[in-house]
């Protein structure tokens, strides 16, 4: 990162990082409580009326909690490929089901972490209610689970780094950027930690919107880059937390993210070089408008499928008190289960949980897995097949953001 590189204000941000003689990390200024964005209004606009209509649809499904528990599923993996992991969601859900990695990725339990850590954050955020839950201190109960147990991890998980970290190349002095030095750590976190919770201005006039503040945040998050590693997925994370807490359904922007990787990057360093938030913030606001419409896509075909199975049960003149009537809606939840799974989440015999698998793989509804030799793992492959999915539309949603990065700010 040279000192040319950056913006006049963020060159007077550089200091001195004294175990590389020669290289500057950057002290980001405090939180912005508002930045210029007129060109963005547009997309930000949209990215609100998709909100609200997610909103909506969460409160007319029958099962939310269920078809979220896939969503987060979905979004750990792809959070988790962002920074080069192999693991599907069919993956993640059979190690999930059976706590054997047999036939599975390596990497396939740091991508369970991150289911973990982003329960870990939800449940926090809806205990509390509101910003005030946004806490230094879940940010690190997300990390440090995030992080459990990854053998090769340099610092302490849940702790700010005591070590200097760069972005983007081999050496100090080749990185793309250098965020600031340890020391500077904590009281740049606690800033954030302080817009996090209470986002208006001192005169309490101007409020921005929650996709506004998300872009605000994810922004400041990455350039403070606060941990040795896991800072993208902790920041990603971040983002349907604020959601969480203002009341709306969380959504998940790592499919877009990762359909547009590049242009997630380079649009971030922008900001964090020249101080150029109208694209990123434009950039954002296209994220979140094509992940809620994602989402409502998503649950109208879960809810489709769930529909499908549940006339091939009552077809098949099945009692009505069976327990095989109460799998169709399981399965949206679970959609990799092992027969113990099915006896415990129901609260049935051994032998009820295997009668009733076995006829909906009769049905075509799921099929046994052949990944895992030791484990009777039963698959709803359609369910499966809608989580992965490509992110519809994204590369095509982005072209207003992408032109704007390419051709600079609309005058």
């Amino acid at each position: 990162m040279k000192s040319s590189d950056l913006c006049p204000a963020r060159q007077q941000r550089l200091v001195d990082v004294p175990e590389y003689p020669g290289a500057k990390a950057l002290v980001p200024p405090l939180t912005p409580r508002w930045v210029p964005a007129s060109g963005a209004e547009r997309e930000i606009a949209r990215a609100h009326e998709a909100l609200g209509a997610l909103k909506a649809l969460a409160v007319r499904l029958p099962n939310p909690d269920l078809i979220a528990r896939t969503l987060d599923r979905r979004e750990a993996v792809r959070s988790s490929q962002l920074e080069g992991t192999q693991s599907d969601v069919n993956d993640l859900l059979a190690y999930e089901a059976t706590g054997s990695g047999e036939g599975l990725p390596a990497d396939v339990g740091v991508t369970l972490n991150y289911v973990r850590a982003l329960g870990h954050g939800l449940a926090q955020v809806r205990s509390v209610g509101g910003p005030e839950a946004l806490k230094g201190s879940l940010i690190k109960g997300c990390h440090k689970r995030l992080m459990e147990g990854v053998e090769d991890y340099k610092g302490v998980p849940g702790e700010y780094r005591h070590l200097q970290n760069w972005i983007g190349g081999f050496r100090i002095y080749d990185a793309r950027f250098v965020p600031p030095p340890p020391e500077q750590v904590q009281g740049c976190m606690d800033d954030l930690e302080a817009y996090l919770r209470h986002p208006e201005g001192e005169d309490q006039q101007m409020v921005a919107g929650v996709v506004l503040r998300m872009a605000i945040a994810h922004a400041q998050f990455e350039t403070i880059h606060p941990f040795v590693d896991g800072n993208g997925r902790t920041g990603r994370i971040l983002m349907p937390l604020m959601l969480a807490a203002e009341g709306y359904p969380p959504v998940y922007l790592a499919g877009f993210l990762k359909a547009n990787q590049r242009a997630y990057h380079d649009a971030l360093l922008g900001v964090q070089l020249r101080d150029e938030w109208e694209a990123w913030v434009g950039f954002l606001a296209e994220g979140v408008t094509v992940a809620a419409q994602e989402a409502i896509g998503i649950a109208d075909e879960l809810v489709a499928i769930q529909g499908r199975w549940q006339q091939k049960v009552a077809a098949a003149g099945i009692r009505a008190d069976a327990a095989i009537n109460k799998l169709p809606e399981l399965l949206i939840g679970a959609p990799v289960v092992t027969v113990n799974q099915v006896k415990e989440y129901l609260g049935i015999s051994f032998p009820a949980a295997n009668n009733a698998l076995a006829l909906l793989e009769r049905m075509g509804v799921l099929a046994l897995s052949d990944r895992q030799k030791r484990n009777r793992v039963f698959v709803a492959k359609e369910v499966i097949d809608v989580l992965e999915q490509p992110s519809a539309g994204a590369k095509k949603i982005i072209t207003a953001a992408g032109r704007r990065m390419l051709l600079g700010p609309t005058k």
